[in-house]
């Protein structure tokens, strides 16, 4: 599932980096002699230029101007990234009689717990994302070597998470899960 926001993202660096790279580039060219010696020895500003920013008294302004937008604009596109699509509650019901909801974390940490009880399991984690009305489930599951993955997947996708659906009461529940194969003993918490 790809969303909107990583779209943009993967675009915006994409472009940033190529502009980048172009004036990197045409920087190295004409350092290297590209262009020919006389450009290679030459500032990168002429005197026309300096003589302009000198002497235009607006000039410097403007450049710090377009250095705080482009810095706030930064600045959100950080926010943006850091920002979290986990709903802190879960929508179970809504009606006439009133809404039934219930807290997205302990449902998830739940079923991180069950999961992280399976043989040859060393530890899970579960997020329950989206919208509270329709949230997507990510599960990311250590496994140690040698494992069955495919019995492990199995019982994923035939027990824990239908039993998390059932529990929260949604007709579907999609699901991302990610099984990493780890090497070493299984760790084991005593109570």
């Amino acid at each position: 599932m790809t969303t909107k926001p990583s779209k943009g993202n993967r675009t915006g660096l994409t472009l940033f980096g190529l502009v980048l790279l172009a004036a990197g580039g045409l920087a190295l060219a004409r350092a290297l002699g590209a262009f020919g010696g006389d450009a290679a020895r030459r500032p990168v500003l002429d005197a026309g230029t300096t003589s302009f920013a000198a002497t235009t008294p607006w000039f410097w302004p403007v450049v710090a101007a377009a250095g705080v937008v482009l810095a706030l604009v930064g600045l959100a596109w950080l926010l943006a990234l850091l920002r979290v699509d986990r709903p802190r509650r879960l929508r179970l019901e809504s009606g006439a009689s009133g809404v039934t909801e219930v807290d997205a974390y302990p449902a998830s940490a739940a079923l991180a717990e069950q999961v992280s009880a399976y043989p040859d399991v060393r530890r899970a984690h579960a997020v329950l994302r989206g919208p509270s009305d329709h949230p997507h489930l990510d599960l990311g599951v250590s496994a140690v070597a040698p494992a069955d993955l495919g019995a492990l997947v199995t019982r994923l996708h035939e027990e824990a998470v239908p039993g998390l659906r059932t529990t929260l009461g949604l007709r579907r529940l999609p699901t991302l899960v990610r099984v990493r194969l780890a090497s070493g003993h299984r760790t084991r918490v005593v109570h």
